[in-house]
């Protein structure tokens, strides 16, 4: 038995994934211990697979005020201190981290304690602190393939996406099966503009659209005319969902990409444009060029989005995804195998 440090905070395409590998270490004998920040959703997930948890007061800091930035520098000096302090506490044989502010004081802990550290980067564009990390770690695990730039020590093995269920996508009747989400906190550009273009649709499909916290009142509004829809403000693991859909209308977070690979359903992605490095447009492009569907850009003209959606509907050979899922097949089990075996 191996304890294992794993380092995930903030939002779901870290935590997640983040799960998902501590969930497979733990069922094969691990012990897992987790830092994360001061989110519930951190705690949450790390309850569930019975890991310790400590918590880092770190925040971000791109995209912040000056005096934010430097609040934040002050908070990441502290927590290293706290997290050299976690590290002297539970002795961890081997540490990973998943990207994220929360990643850089684990990571200067992990080589001021001289412990084996690994990253794992979810998306198509090094984040910040995978990118300054990577130069220390053993191994850089990748759960796409980088889009303009190189790693030493890279090794391409998906996102962790759970476990697939054996059924195969359900016989409809004359309804399409459409699963749409703008993410778990949602889209106000998904949320207003699918259901006013799928509105003329409204007898020949089947709506399940995940609309973030707090907006299900007013995406169900926006359905009216449907009498055939569910709206639901958060999908924990969307997986069957996804499965019994026909395709899907999503952001382009690189876990819902991973999960749409490997089930095989495409579909239109809008790609958050505020997004980081512009990650979620090259997380999306490689999901088209993959054969997975389409691409649209919210500063494009709505017109181009309705004709592709009008194609999807009413056109049988645009539904026809192929995708690359041997990329994403049991991620977890091969970070795990590969950080056990490292140094052997």
């Amino acid at each position: 038995m191996k304890k294992i440090l794993v380092a995930a905070a903030g939002t779901g395409g870290h935590v997640l994934p983040a799960y998902r590998f501590a969930k497979h270490a733990t069922t094969s004998g691990n012990k897992i211990i987790w830092i994360g920040g001061k989110r519930e959703i951190e705690k949450k997930y790390a309850t569930k697979v019975n890991a310790d948890f400590y918590s880092l007061g770190a925040t971000g800091v791109r995209g912040k005020s000056i005096f934010d930035t430097l609040k934040a520098i002050f908070n990441l000096g502290l927590s290293l201190v706290v997290c050299i302090s976690y590290f002297i506490k539970t002795k961890p044989d081997l540490v990973i981290v998943f990207g994220g502010y929360i990643s850089i004081p684990v990571g200067i802990a992990a080589i001021i304690s001289r412990k084996r550290l690994f990253t794992h980067e979810q998306n198509a564009v090094l984040g910040t602190a995978n990118k300054f990390l990577s130069k220390f770690a053993k191994i850089n695990f990748l759960g796409l393939p980088l889009h303009h730039e190189s790693v030493s020590r890279g090794k391409l093995v998906g996102n962790p996406v759970g476990a697939l269920t054996q059924e195969e996508k359900s016989k409809h009747t004359n309804r399409l099966h459409i699963y749409i989400t703008g993410g778990s906190l949602g889209s106000a550009f998904i949320n207003t503009h699918i259901p006013n273009l799928l509105n003329q649709y409204s007898e020949k499909i089947k709506i399940i659209h995940q609309s973030g916290i707090g907006n299900r009142d007013i995406v169900k509004e926006n359905y009216k005319p449907f009498n055939d829809v569910e709206v639901i403000e958060y999908i924990e693991d969307p997986l069957a969902i996804i499965q019994s859909s026909d395709f899907v209308i999503s952001r382009a977070g690189a876990l819902t990409l991973s999960e749409l690979m490997i089930i095989g359903r495409g579909g239109i992605i809008i790609p958050l444009p505020s997004a980081i490095d512009n990650h979620q447009f090259f997380n999306a492009e490689y999901f088209s060029k993959t054969g997975m569907g389409f691409i649209f850009q919210e500063h494009e003209d709505i017109g181009k989005l309705k004709n592709i959606l009008d194609e999807l509907i009413l056109n049988e050979g645009f539904r026809k995804f192929t995708g690359d899922k041997e990329k994403n097949i049991a991620a977890e089990k091969k970070i795990l195998e590969s950080i056990l075996d490292y140094g052997k």
